[in-house]
């Protein structure tokens, strides 16, 4: 938590990086860390990545990165991204947002690269820890080359975003794993991406899982279903 708190209030010496500037030390972002770190907690020791989908402005990236520097262990951490804005919006993201092909076309890899080192990580830990991939899911998904997912984290906003990263991913989450969906329900996000939650309820119609919500964020998640190994991270 005090590398995240060094890394949201100043960045390294104080300064704003090229593309991207540190996430400020707000209310808003110090709660969603907090979320993180719960739902990071539920991963415990298992081995497997942390995998998100939809990395933005790489705020909460920055929050997956700090837990897994802190936990001392050799998990990965991967993130997938157009790096050029929405896809084709679909007739199941219809809202009154009205999404558009091109939006949150906020920086390259290499703005994210210098936001993470702008924070206080060391570039070679970055480089050997963090892998991020551009493309839209379709075709950037088919290059994750780990072998297990601990934590999949999808804040990826369309209907198609989502029902693909599920079709792609779901079976490679380890039994006892989580998956988060930033957009679900209950929240500004569901009302202005209604298309998230439909492609969640569909995917998830039959599977034996229970949708939950943390009473605290009011976000949603799943842990994958089946028996949880005993597993450490190195």
């Amino acid at each position: 938590m005090q590398r995240l708190i060094r890394s949201i209030r100043l960045g390294r010496h104080g300064k704003k990086c090229v593309g991207l500037s540190t996430p400020p030390l707000t209310f808003a972002n110090a709660a969603r860390f907090l979320y993180q770190q719960r739902l990071f907690g539920r991963i415990g020791p298992m081995n497997g990545d942390v995998v998100e989908c939809g990395v933005g402005r790489g705020v909460t990236l920055l929050m997956w990165a700090t837990l897994c520097h802190e936990e001392k262990g050799e998990r990965r951490i991967w993130g997938f991204d157009s790096f050029e804005g929405f896809p084709d919006p679909t007739a199941e993201d219809d809202s009154e947002r009205k999404p558009q092909k091109g939006e949150w076309n906020v920086g390259t890899i290499r703005d994210m690269h210098k936001m993470l080192v702008n924070a206080g990580f060391a570039d070679l830990w970055l480089r050997t820890r963090v892998t991020l991939v551009k493309g839209f899911f379709k075709e950037s998904l088919a290059k994750y080359t780990g072998d297990k997912i601990a934590l999949l984290h999808i804040d990826a906003d369309l209907y198609q975003s989502y029902k693909t990263v599920l079709e792609e991913l779901y079976d490679k989450v380890q039994p006892g794993g989580v998956i988060a969906f930033d957009e679900y329900m209950g929240s500004f996000e569901h009302h202005g991406f209604p298309g998230a939650k439909k492609a969640v309820d569909e995917f998830f119609a039959d599977k034996d899982v229970t949708i939950q919500r943390d009473e605290t964020f009011g976000k949603y998640f799943v842990v994958k279903p089946g028996p949880v190994a005993a597993q450490a991270t190195a």
